[in-house]
Order: structure tokens, then C-alpha cells, then sequence
């Protein structure tokens, strides 16, 4: 996927998020706070999201992320000075997920409160990492990853409700393979808030 797609894929992306708000009871939001596995790498995400067709149980998310410091695996098998110079990178992706969302059934309100949440989709990568060698170095550049890559992401989470509206997450997120970046896992915690009607709620 190239650069000249991204007009396609925001198009897209707009349309499903009017054909959704039609039938929208509330949107959702949430902004989050990660730590990266790795020891200088962090970051944060923000998100929309709503059910699918008023069924409680299933959702839509859609996320920007940023991570700062994300190393590139494996750089020792290419090069120990490239190793030791440690290159990182800042990786930014949009999100596009699906979610099943469990709620305990019980009388006990303090049970009632939480959620347990479970995430499948596809990470957009929205700028390209390389290495440039100057023009005297007979070789071309080494791409990591590069603008528009897709790559599968899972998280898992549980949330914790204060009111109808609102409520606090935490959990983990996680790129199995993200390019030539390898696998990515973070640890998160989060806040959301719902916009629009509660019915049903």
C-alpha cells in the first residue's frame, strides 16, 4: 500500500463512521497512556468507537496511536555497530478494530461495574522508518517499515465504571509482527467517556 492510497483509505474511513452514526445510541471515547516493552519506548492513543447495530456485546473502534523510541529488532544480525547506535523510531498508526465485550450478570453492583473487553484488528502505519546512507555509500536505503504497511493488533482490557457515562481501563495491546519491527506489546491504562443517549444502558 502507497502514500497515494491514504485519500482512499480516510474516504472509507469517513463513510463508515457516517453509515455507524446513524444508527448510533452514543459514541464513545477513550484516550489512553502505554508503556511500551522496551526500556525508553512509551506512548498514548486516542479512540472512537460505538456498538454494532445496538447490540451491547459488539463494537467498532477507531484509534490513532503514537509510541516514541521503538527499537528495530533484530538489528545485531544486520550489524553490531548498527546495534550499538541504537536507532528508534517514532511509529504512528491508525487502528481499525472489532470488540466483544463481556458484562458479569450478577445483583452484586461493585461486579456490575466492570467490563471485559477483547480486540481484533489492523494497524495502519502512517509515516515510513528507514536508514539513509549518504550519497557516497553504494547502497540503497533499508526500509523498516513503510507508509501504509498493515499489520494484525490484539488487546485485551478490563474496565471499571463510575457512572453511565464514564469509566477507567487498563490492559494490553499487542503487534505480533509489526514490520520489520517485530512484535510490539504495550501495557495501558485509559479513560473513556460515552457522548449521545444512553438507551439501553
Amino acid at each position: 500500500m502507497t502514500a497515494k492510497k491514504f485519500p482512499l483509505i480516510a474516504q472509507v474511513l469517513c463513510f463508515i463512521l457516517t453509515i455507524y452514526s446513524w444508527e448510533s445510541y452514543a459514541v464513545e471515547s477513550s484516550v489512553q497512556l502505554h508503556k511500551v516493552d522496551q526500556d525508553k519506548s512509551f506512548g498514548y492513543s486516542l479512540s472512537i468507537g460505538d456498538e454494532f447495530f445496538k447490540q451491547k456485546a459488539f463494537n467498532w473502534q477507531v484509534s490513532y496511536n503514537r509510541f516514541e523510541n521503538v527499537g528495530v529488532e533484530g538489528l545485531d544480525e544486520i550489524s553490531d555497530a548498527w546495534d550499538k547506535a541504537g536507532f528508534d523510531f517514532a511509529i504512528q498508526t491508525i487502528d481499525l478494530s472489532l470488540a466483544y465485550r463481556y458484562y458479569p450478570k450478577t445483583y452484586d453492583k461493585f461486579i456490575n461495574s466492570f467490563m471485559f473487553e477483547v480486540q481484533l484488528g489492523a494497524a495502519v502505519n502512517l509515516s515510513e522508518h528507514k536508514l539513509v546512507f549518504r550519497p557516497e555509500f553504494d547502497r540503497d536505503d533499508i526500509y523498516f517499515a513503510e507508509q501504509g504497511d498493515v499489520n494484525p493488533v490484539i488487546a485485551m482490557s478490563i474496565q471499571k465504571s463510575f457512572t453511565k457515562n464514564s469509566a477507567m481501563h487498563f490492559g494490553v495491546k499487542h503487534y505480533p509482527n509489526f514490520s520489520d519491527f517485530g512484535s510490539i506489546s504495550t501495557i495501558f491504562v485509559g479513560f473513556n467517556y460515552r457522548f449521545g443517549r444512553q438507551i439501553g444502558y
